[in-house]
């Protein structure tokens, strides 16, 4: 969600006896102050460069910024405004859902899978950034919106993702990935404990009280959980493999961010509180957006000269990878073994919670065992 050049990993060392995980470390080497580059800027140039910062949901990133700048000043975003950011959110939600599917999955694809994806994700990255750029001029025309969704549910349904249902289309990147994952038994399905709205409240309070809480935000007694598996509030299936449970959620995810960027353009309807809020934070205000990834905080508090003097962020990656999250909750216990194929099944887990930042994995026999 934050990447940009030189924006470290996150390092997974699990530690194995008898073939169940008995623990596991994750550390991220995130570069810190980022956000200092903000302190000092006129409010109204803050969400573009937030945009320019951040290279994976960049739109988003100007989106949340832009609610936490209106709000810390006590303003808010008109309805016009709202629709657009509505359909660049969902449009660029929707490509990169695809994109990490595609491209983080750790398996190889057989070639001509992998040819035919490169094209569709291609379509899917121009209809995204179509969609973006009106939306960015204030200028969101129904005609075009129609036609950037249809490139974008073609492209969606070039790689797998159906009209109806979750399971995958025959002979496709998402079929492929699913045998896969089918294949893999190594995890127990958990519920998850969806980071909503109604947390807002909390975490801007610890946000702007803590100053290490936007490295390992927490709720207290709580695995919170955010992305398409949380927004869905996905329940096991009873498939073998948790694997599957979660890419099916993304599927549908995936699907029901189509179904909202065609309504739009049919009937300019949006349900703006399911995609953003903004508001008062314990100082300054706030904006979250829900991406690809789960949901993304930007916080503002702005002087008497109209200039920002605090600034920070939250992305979904440090909520799905905290050292007590929910990564690592459904890892440890899993029996996984020693080899390469344990390696390949925390790579898949890893792909399926689809961190923001690169990524190392480590699995070693605990000495002691």
């Amino acid at each position: 969600m934050t990447v940009f050049v030189g924006a470290g990993a996150i390092s997974i060392d699990v530690t194995v006896a008898r073939a169940v995980v008995s623990s596991v470390a994750v550390k991220a080497s995130r570069p810190h102050g980022v956000t200092r580059m903000f302190i000092g800027q006129q409010t109204d140039r803050v969400p573009a460069l937030a945009g320019q910062v951040f290279t994976l949901c960049g739109f988003a990133q100007s989106i949340a910024s832009r609610l936490a700048v209106l709000n810390a000043a006590d303003l808010s975003m008109d309805a016009d405004e709202q629709a657009g950011a509505s359909a660049g959110v969902l449009a660029e939600r929707i490509f990169e859902a695809l994109r990490a599917l595609v491209l983080q999955w750790p398996s190889p694809l057989p070639m001509s899978l992998a040819t035919a994806a490169g094209k569709h994700l291609r379509d899917a990255l121009a209809a995204s950034r179509a969609v973006i750029a009106e939306a960015k001029d204030g200028t969101i025309g129904r005609a075009n919106l129609a036609a950037a969704a249809a490139r974008l549910q073609a492209a969606a349904s070039g790689l797998g993702v159906a009209q109806d249902g979750s399971t995958p289309l025959p002979g496709t990147v998402c079929q492929a990935i699913m045998r896969d994952a089918a294949a893999d038994q190594m995890f127990t399905g958990r519920s998850p404990d969806p980071l909503t709205a109604r947390d807002d409240a909390e975490v801007m309070a610890r946000l702007c009280d803590e100053p290490d809480y936007a490295a390992q935000p927490y709720l207290f007694n709580r695995v919170a959980e955010t992305g398409a598996y949380a927004r869905l509030a996905a329940e096991p299936s009873g498939a073998a493999s948790h694997l599957v449970d979660r890419l099916l959620v993304r599927i549908r995810d995936i699907r029901s961010c189509l179904w909202q960027l065609i309504t739009l353009a049919r009937t300019g309807e949006y349900d703006w509180a399911s995609l953003a809020r903004g508001g008062p934070a314990a100082r300054g205000g706030y904006g979250a957006v829900e991406c690809a990834r789960g949901r993304l905080y930007h916080q503002a508090e702005i002087g008497a000269d109209g200039r920002l003097t605090a600034y920070r962020i939250i992305a979904p990656t440090e909520w799905n990878f905290h050292p007590a999250g929910p990564f690592v909750d459904t890892l440890v216990s899993s029996r996984i073994g020693l080899d390469e194929a344990a390696v390949r099944s925390v790579s898949r887990l890893v792909a399926l919670f689809d961190p923001c930042l690169a990524y190392k994995i480590d699995v070693r026999e605990d000495a002691h065992a």
